[in-house]
């Protein structure tokens, strides 16, 4: 676990690149088109610095400039913003539907994490959240349980949060 801070180094973009994709994606929808000038407006930011984005992930393969300069998606570049998009519709779901968080603390959490969440976990949450809206008998009386549930913490040290601790360690007793 020592060493977990390490991979956040390999996600294939920045945060702020993928904003860029996104924005590229956006406009795209809206206008037909990108321009490097309509990218900076988009994200309230510099001509130069959505220029230096621009470059790097047009280096990566995830954009293209045609004759007009006009910035498009490769095929590399939709399936990123597609995968993107889907990950932060998961999460967001995830903490308005299940978590009951407001939407708009949803959102900004949502954009905090949705380019670093695995396909994996992607995959797992999605399944929960279909199961968690479903009609099913056991997941209505789940529901009712968990809005009368309060956790309760006395301390929290060493990274250790005293309910779970007890409750892993009363459940580990079990078996």
């Amino acid at each position: 676990m020592k060493q977990m801070w390490k991979k956040f180094d390999t996600v294939e973009l920045s945060h702020s690149s993928i904003h860029h994709l996104l924005a590229i994606h956006s406009l795209i929808k809206e206008n037909g088109y990108a321009r490097a000038i309509d990218i900076a407006k988009y994200l309230d930011i510099t001509r130069s610095s959505v220029s230096k984005t621009l470059h790097k992930i047009k280096d990566k393969g995830f954009i293209f400039e045609d004759d007009n300069k006009f910035f498009r998606l490769t095929e590399n570049g939709k399936k990123l913003v597609n995968s993107v998009l889907r990950r932060r519709c998961i999460v967001e779901l995830f903490f308005t539907s299940v978590l009951q968080v407001s939407a708009e603390v949803a959102e900004a959490d949502g954009c905090k994490i949705e380019h670093l969440l695995s396909q994996e976990t992607s995959e797992k949450l999605f399944s929960f959240i279909s199961y968690f809206l479903s009609d099913s008998p056991s997941v209505k009386a789940f529901k009712k349980e968990y809005q009368n549930y309060s956790a309760k913490c006395e301390s929290f040290t060493d990274g250790k949060i005293c309910e779970v601790d007890c409750f892993v360690t009363r459940n580990a007793s079990d078996e």
